[in-house]
């Protein structure tokens, strides 16, 4: 009866993924460490690659013993370079368009949450809930992993607001899948990482203890960007709990309050910092909720 109930809630909190968002950088097949070669040929659309994972979930609750972790090898994501507005307008030069490819990497990064808890202490959650010695066997699984860069960063319920400033309001992309409307912001990393770095430097420059934090979020996503070639594509995925507020403005605020600051207005800043904020916090307290 308790795996029943594990797969239940599997299946309600993966379905659609209500409430995960998504920071995915996609890169071409070259860009890619040759351990990934194998899998170009099986590359998934994101909304397939999500159903797939589901599966995959579902059937490692329902399955007595099996490995708590996921798989060290799952399919590749991938989507047209072109999928991106930026990136249209560039092809638009003459260039041809390809396909960008992202590695899932779930079991990499379930074991560096392992690892971050473990350093932070007062964490033993991870601990107990996935055994000491699996652990360890699915960290020889991924030894062969060479390619440092961790090519995703997830949250739930909310997107930090520095997520925010690589993108502009036209890097919105709407697609159907299935009957859904589905939502994501996508951009050139060149561009996305330029755009970053104006920001951090301009929140940094505005100074004050209110932006440090947003400051310190910033250049850490400069550094993770600058880690990929300019080719790629970052994607934005949102959760189809931030629906009802498709298209986002969240970038244009982001967007509005750097230029108001590198201006010197911060009361303008404040009031677009204010407008981005009340738009989250309603999915923040559904967090708490849940």
């Amino acid at each position: 009866m308790a795996q029943l109930l594990q797969v239940g809630r599997a299946f309600r909190s993966a379905t659609g993924i209500p409430h995960e968002f998504a920071l995915r950088v996609y890169v071409p097949a070259e860009d890619l460490d040759a351990l990934y070669a194998p899998l170009l040929p099986r590359a998934l659309p994101p909304e397939e690659a999500g159903v797939n994972q589901l599966t995959e979930q579902l059937a490692r609750l329902a399955a007595p013993g099996a490995d708590p972790l996921p798989p060290a090898s799952e399919p590749l994501w991938t989507l047209p370079f072109s999928c991106a507005p930026a990136g249209r307008r560039m092809l638009a030069a003459g260039l041809g368009d390809f396909p960008v490819f992202h590695p899932p990497q779930r079991l990499r990064r379930s074991l560096r949450l392992v690892a971050l808890a473990e350093e932070e202490g007062g964490q033993p959650l991870p601990s107990l809930l996935v055994p000491e010695e699996a652990v360890k066997a699915a960290g020889e699984r991924v030894t062969r992993e060479h390619f440092t860069p961790v090519y995703a960063r997830q949250a739930a319920f909310t997107a930090p607001m520095a997520w925010f400033a690589p993108f502009t309001a036209e890097d919105h992309v709407e697609s159907l899948h299935h009957g859904n409307r589905v939502h994501r912001c996508a951009v050139p990393v060149d561009v996305a990482t330029r755009r970053v770095v104006h920001a951090a430097q301009v929140v940094e420059d505005a100074g004050g203890e209110d932006l440090e934090g947003l400051g310190e979020d910033l250049t850490h996503l400069a550094r993770w960007l600058g880690a990929f070639p300019a080719n790629g594509l970052l994607v934005l995925h949102y959760g189809a709990v931030a629906d009802r507020f498709q298209p986002d403005e969240s970038p244009q605020d982001l967007q509005d309050a750097v230029a108001l600051l590198d201006a010197r207005d911060d009361t303008g800043a404040a009031v677009a910092f204010r407008r981005l904020m009340h738009r989250w916090l309603p999915l923040a307290h559904l967090e708490t909720a849940s």
